[in-house]
């Protein structure tokens, strides 16, 4: 089989203890802050200029850098893109191991990021440099876009699309254990905001109490929208679902509060659409007939940049390769399956990229105390990503799903 016979001559440059190196580096650059994710894409970046593997960087406003490599090929067919997000969430005061020491115990890797990505960028970056390293030769380029900012957002993906984005294929390598996640649901936040009249605690009548107003309209809400959004469903990701995720109200204990504020979010399903959503909420909001004058805004950043679902058929090409690779790699058939977490393959799949999420490490410990990563699973993530490399850049027919 072609693709035995570049297995092999990549899995020569393909060292387990290559991934784990970079990984701990990585991990090791404190990439909840601006400038631990420029020290993290500085890792990354001398990792792949060693190999050989050209980078530049892509500023993203205040929040750091975009660091994209790509290894080139002849004529301007679209290629394989590889995507990885630099940032992690703060540490927590309760980790088992110091949380940027990527301590190794257990056969496991220990520390923030380990999981919530940089074990699956490091793989990544080791699949580009190895695939380098052995010469194969491509007839479509593979990229890697390592950005900053998805915990802030999505940023940096956003950034990387506004500069022109050129990909027939992308992963996303969040932490999956190796399957593939092939939808999960959308995100729309909106602020509602209820204005009351104030007056003096012993004299409410001259007032409209915006907190109660707000409890009204809250109440309201949960009639009408709560059930509406358990109608709309999608065989993979269930049904919709509202969620109110703060409130605030009222400046003095002895007054009538002439403001609330609350927060009210949808993860929407295929079929639904931020107008949609916002409309509804509008609607509801109206028919709870407050006292107060309500206004509903979005929240900012989902104004600058959608967040639509991520849904890929089953059968696409892209699933069913992936798979493929996967099942010659590991020796089983990944598992087709679906999250809560939003990931930048929403966007990717926005921009008319086909995507798909596939990594190491299990979402469940991201963002946690105890976040780590197996680190056979890191090895074996590399040999996937650089088997769908080649698959995905050297095949003439792409689709066929074959991988003789």
């Amino acid at each position: 089989m072609i693709l035995d016979h570049h297995l092999n001559q990549v899995g020569q440059y393909l060292e387990p203890e290559t991934v784990i190196a970079l990984a701990r580096r990585l991990v090791s650059a404190p990439s909840h802050t601006t400038e631990g994710q420029i020290e993290a894409a500085g890792v990354l970046e001398d990792f792949l200029r060693q190999s050989g593997v050209e980078t530049r960087r892509q500023p993203v406003g205040d929040a750091g850098v975009n660091l994209i490599a790509e290894l080139p090929a002849p004529g301007d067919e679209a290629g394989l893109l590889l995507n990885g997000h630099l940032d992690v969430v703060p540490p927590s005061a309760n980790m088992p191991f110091a949380p940027f020491s990527a301590t190794i115990a257990e056969g496991r890797m220990w520390g923030r990021g380990t999981a919530d990505m940089k074990g699956g960028l490091a793989a990544m970056a080791c699949a580009m440099a190895a695939v380098r390293a052995a010469k194969i030769p491509l007839i479509r380029p593979l990229s890697l876009a390592a950005v900053a900012a998805e915990e802030q957002g999505n940023l940096g993906t956003d950034a990387l699309i506004r500069a022109g984005l050129s990909a027939r294929w992308a992963v996303v390598g969040e932490p999956t254990r190796l399957d593939l996640v092939i939808a999960h649901k959308g995100v729309d936040r909106y602020k509602v905001i209820v204005e009351g009249r104030s007056a003096h605690e012993s004299t409410p009548q001259l007032g409209v109490n915006a907190i109660i107003q707000a409890g009204t309209i809250i109440a309201g809400l949960q009639a009408t929208l709560w059930p509406s959004a358990a109608r709309q469903t999608h065989p993979l990701l269930g049904h919709a679902t509202y969620n109110i995720g703060t409130i605030q109200g009222g400046t003095s204990r002895n007054m009538v509060p002439d403001r609330c504020v609350f927060q009210i979010a949808k993860r929407w399903v295929p079929g639904d659409s931020p107008a949609a959503i916002r409309a509804e909420i509008e609607a509801a909001a109206k028919g709870a007939e407050p006292m107060a004058r309500v206004t509903v805004e979005r929240e900012p950043e989902f104004d600058r940049i959608p967040h639509p679902p991520l849904d890929i058929s089953p059968d696409h090409p892209l699933v069913q390769t992936l798979a493929s690779v996967i099942e010659h790699v590991v020796g089983r058939r990944p598992e087709l399956t679906s999250w809560g977490a939003f990931t930048d393959g929403a966007l990717l799949q926005m921009a008319g990229v086909p995507t798909v999420v596939c990594g190491p490490g299990d979402i469940r410990q991201a963002h946690t105390d105890d976040e780590s990563v197996d680190l056979n699973e890191l090895a074996l993530a590399a040999q996937i990503y650089a088997a769908l490399a080649i698959v995905a850049c050297t095949t003439p027919q792409l689709g066929t799903h074959g991988l003789n």
